[in-house]
């Protein structure tokens, strides 16, 4: 059965994707605006603020909207450059960390409207290196210490795989040094894919990607694992390296034993899922087996309760075992992922994710997987599904506000429990709860009002019938194209 796309909602989503890019035109503007709302924010509330030359959170991400738009428009292309400007400046002072989150702007523009030439291969230079240096860092680590990660090692927010994806665009245009370091981070993603006997397991062996308590930015997840534990989600967990790993095999990037790490991984990942009445769903943590408390197959009765968000939910799981799915010809991976998304469907608005309209926990990061799959399936209930949520998003545009969408502040947690999502360490006491506002403007593409333009841009023409991008789109930046 098909379903006709609703031509009045295509045209306004797209309409407030531009409207959002109009309000990001000035780097200046949009820096000055970020940095104030920040500033307003409690000092014992974690947050992970403005960084001007972050992908995810800076100037790279709102170049990846401007480009998006000029598309259809030329003169956002001039809008894009001006923030790639601004993240340049922003790298160089950062260093070479940041380098790496120039390449997906600067290519997708270069790609739209040329130039950058000197830009990407230097920026493809200096992260290529950084990268190679920090893969030897984390081999002579395990070497002398020996099991035992942080997530920020290797996931998608600041580690080896949202790095590696960077590799992995530069060298599927030809950058050889790139190609290398890539091979060097696919090598020690496979090896982190075999298991390992830590102290802490007693002998038994457990996933390559444990990540120890020692290694814990968070006091608090210490004490609720306090043997470490085993990270799931896309944004912190092992579905980033998994998502690299099958995006690399596709691209023809491959070494030794990718096949079966990409089979180790995913199989894992089914493994920890649950199905419910709600359908299939994944907790965000997996602690170890056997202390009181801890259980290695959580359900709704063990108190693991699955999110429905892109960071550490089910629209952020399925699709990276869909993509593994693809890499291995298995059918029935694939078939798991999309019925993950169909079950989806019908429970949206479980959790926070109802009132954050923002891609790493909300709505947007919802749509798009949904949107993602829907196009991949030609599902009826899929674009059902993503009409009702686009509506959403659009009904919860404010052009009073200075970005258009504003993200929603998790509610103040007990000490105990672990945040969603810490790209900062979270300090405690916390503030009472009637004292921390529930919002902040945020324009960034992770949390903020530019993932969402994305998503709503992509959406209207997707469901228009236009195929979007498998292949390095401004979504490899989430590691799903």
């Amino acid at each position: 059965m098909s379903v006709t796309a609703p031509d009045a909602l295509c045209d306004t989503a797209s309409d407030l994707a531009h409207r959002v890019a109009d309000l990001l035109n000035t780097p200046e503007r949009v820096a000055d605006a970020a940095r104030d709302a920040f500033a307003s924010l409690p000092g014992e509330l974690p947050h992970s603020g403005w960084q001007p030359a972050s992908l995810l959170i800076g100037h790279p991400g709102i170049a990846l909207l401007h480009t998006r738009c000029a598309q259809g428009d030329a003169r956002y292309a001039a809008l894009a450059h001006a923030h790639l400007a601004a993240a340049v400046a922003a790298a160089t002072d950062a260093g070479p960390a940041a380098v790496g989150d120039l390449l997906l702007p600067a290519r997708l523009h270069a790609n739209a409207h040329g130039g950058y030439t000197r830009l990407l291969a230097r920026s493809a230079e200096v992260h290529a290196a950084y990268v190679r240096a920090r893969v030897a860092h984390l081999v002579a680590r395990q070497r002398e210490h020996g099991p035992g990660l942080a997530y920020g090692d290797y996931d998608v927010i600041a580690g080896l795989a949202g790095e590696g994806r960077g590799l992995l665009l530069a060298a599927d245009h030809g950058d050889e040094p790139c190609a290398e370091a890539l091979g060097d981070v696919l090598r020690f993603l496979v090896g982190i894919s075999h298991p390992v006997r830590p102290a802490e397991a007693n002998g038994t062996p457990v996933p390559g990607w444990w990540c120890a308590p020692d290694r814990y930015l968070v006091p608090r997840d210490r004490q609720e694992f306090p043997r470490g534990d085993f990270n799931v989600g896309a944004a912190h967990g092992i579905c980033g390296p998994l998502a690299l790993l099958s995006l690399a095999h596709r691209s023809g990037h491959r070494v030794p034993g990718l096949r079966d790490a990409i089979r180790r991984m995913a199989d894992w990942v089914r493994s920890v899922g649950y199905t419910d009445d709600r359908g299939m769903q994944w907790p965000g943590r997996v602690a170890f087996p056997g202390l009181p408390g801890e259980s290695r197959r959580p359900s709704r009765q063990t108190g693991a309760p699955s999110r429905p968000g892109w960071c550490y939910g089910t629209s952020g799981i399925a699709w990276p075992l869909h993509l593994a799915g693809q890499a291995l010809d298995d059918h029935r991976m694939t078939a798991l992922a999309e019925e993950a998304i169909t079950g989806l469907a019908h429970r949206i608005h479980d959790g926070p994710a109802s009132d954050d309209p923002g891609l790493c926990h909300g709505r947007a990061g919802i749509l798009h997987t949904l949107v993602r799959m829907a196009g991949v399936t030609g599902r009826a209930g899929l674009w059902e599904a993503a009409d009702d949520l686009a509506r959403e998003l659009v009904a919860a545009f404010d052009g009073r506000t200075p970005f258009g969408y504003a993200q929603v502040l998790p509610p103040v947690r007990p000490p105990s429990r672990p945040p969603a999502l810490s790209l900062s360490p979270a300090p405690s006491p916390a503030p009472p709860p009637s004292t921390v506002p529930d919002r902040v403007h945020h324009p960034g593409l992770l949390d903020g009002a530019t993932g969402v333009a994305l998503v709503l841009a992509d959406y209207a023409d997707a469901r228009r019938g236009a195929a979007l991008a498998e292949r390095h789109s401004w979504d490899a930046a989430l590691l799903m194209s």
